[in-house]
């Protein structure tokens, strides 16, 4: 039992949990607050926990595949096999987080139970057989979507039973900057990809253009972002965002002096990864602080 959970704390990985899966969750919930100023605690931590149960089977699915695919046995000496137990690992825990999904269904309508099969489907798909998205370069189109609108569209409609459009636009933030960080982490694993066939974006242009893609779409959102603030269709306090910008700054340019070197190149993905979550926290902050239902 105990080894049994020992696995299983060990396949989730803290990017995963925090910057991934839980921020965007978050910030559905906290715009739910803002606009309608709905906001159960009780239907907050009980998506919490499904979604613990999601990202735990996401883990396993990605360990299972990644090793019969090959690509973590390119450049590892004797490495430990993973095996179907690692899979039935994560049906079970996809299955757990199904089951809190038909619990949320009766609660919050059977949109929720779409959420799930859609959650389901990416997580799978990603790199399991025959759609493998990783492996014909969209899987990181894959994570943005997965991880920003969906996640953030189910946290908010379990909230409020309803999709608004202003929330979609809302979740290309998290979109955007998960889209980059999965880029940037494929830059260290460049020739590990390339040899194993995983035809992802960096392979297909190469380590030094993916670095140059990251600062053009960065820089593209910032100007997006001042336009938006502008024309009133994002709040006054996200002017705050723009203080991270000495933080997009400092990536690029150690991305760009390092991308040949995986050790130094770390710097670069850790710089954006602070970013996201300071952004996030931003809009987090913004979204409770200013809400026309705070107490």
């Amino acid at each position: 039992m105990a080894g049994a959970l020992k696995k299983f704390f060990k396949l989730l990985r803290y990017r995963f949990l925090l910057i991934a899966g839980l921020l965007p969750y978050c910030l559905g919930a906290t715009i739910s607050f803002y606009t309608h100023g709905q906001l159960s605690l009780s239907l907050f931590l009980t998506g919490l926990i499904a979604l613990f149960f999601v990202l735990a089977g996401v883990e396993a699915f990605n360990e299972f595949f990644d090793w019969q695919l090959g690509t973590d046995r390119v450049f590892a000496l004797n490495p430990e096999p993973v095996t179907k137990k690692t899979l039935f690992f994560g049906l079970l825990s996809f299955f757990i987080a199904f089951l809190i999904a038909i619990f949320l269904t009766k609660k919050a309508g059977f949109t929720i139970i779409i959420f799930a099969f859609l959650g389901f489907f990416a997580a799978f798909c990603y790199l399991g057989p025959p759609l493998k998205f990783a492996y014909r370069g969209l899987g990181e189109v894959v994570i943005a979507i997965s991880y920003g609108p969906l996640m953030m569209a189910g946290s908010y409609y379990l909230q409020s039973r309803r999709i608004d459009s202003s929330l979609l636009l809302l979740s290309l933030i998290p979109g955007i900057f998960l889209f980059l960080i999965a880029i940037l982490n494929e830059v260290p694993d460049y020739f590990q990809d390339r040899l194993a066939g995983k035809r992802n974006i960096c392979v297909r242009l190469g380590q030094k253009k993916v670095v140059r893609l990251y600062g053009l779409i960065m820089t593209i959102f910032y100007i997006l972002m001042v336009v938006a603030i502008l024309a009133g269709v994002f709040l006054k306090f996200t002017w705050f965002l723009f203080l991270c910008i000495p933080l997009f700054l400092a990536s690029y340019s150690k991305g760009i002096k390092t991308y040949e070197d995986p050790y130094q190149f770390f710097s670069a993905i850790r710089y954006l990864i602070i970013n996201y979550v300071i952004t996030i926290f931003i809009l987090i902050s913004g979204f409770v602080l200013t809400s026309p239902y705070k107490s």
